[in-house]
Parts: C-alpha cells; sequence; structure tokens
C-alpha cells in the first residue's frame, strides 16, 4: 500500500466535474484507491462519495492505493490534483 498526504484546499469546495476527474481516472487502475480524512474512509472511484466527503477546512487528506499498479495509480492522481489545482 501506498500512501501520501495531500492538501485539497485550492480545489475546495469540490465541483461535480472535480470530481468526476478523480473517479474516473482512479476507476482506470484496478488496484483499491482511497482517500482518507479525520478517520473516514472514501473510495476514490465513487464520484457521489467525493461530492459527499467532508474534507476538513485546510484541505488535507491521504490519498492511498493497494493493488498491483499502486505506484502509477498514485502518480496519476498526483498529476491530475496538481493539474486540478493550477486551474
Amino acid at each position: 500500500m501506498i500512501r501520501e498526504p495531500i492538501n485539497l484546499k485550492p480545489i475546495l469546495p469540490m465541483k461535480r466535474q472535480t470530481a468526476a476527474e478523480i473517479a474516473t481516472l482512479a476507476s482506470r487502475y484496478d488496484c483499491t484507491f482511497i482517500l482518507e480524512s479525520r478517520n473516514v474512509i472514501l473510495n476514490a472511484k465513487s464520484m457521489l462519495g467525493l461530492l459527499s466527503m467532508t474534507i476538513p477546512d485546510n484541505g488535507d487528506v491521504t490519498i492511498a492505493a493497494d493493488g498491483t499498479d499502486e505506484a502509477a495509480a498514485i502518480a496519476a492522481m498526483k498529476d491530475l490534483l496538481s493539474r486540478l489545482m493550477e486551474e
């Protein structure tokens, strides 16, 4: 399992299009892909879950992937989130 802390504050509040992009990317990988925040664990492949997740005001979450393609999944997600934060 790979776990990476990340700050989502620049993309909060999360919009429908942002959640769709995150869920679509996560769904491309076979590994389990989750977001964690304040003891809440969320399937990152779920757009509805992403939209309903309570992310702390400071934006700090952890992304985690577990499976055969976990390294590629984490790298792709970090790249997507970086691009979304620049917009």
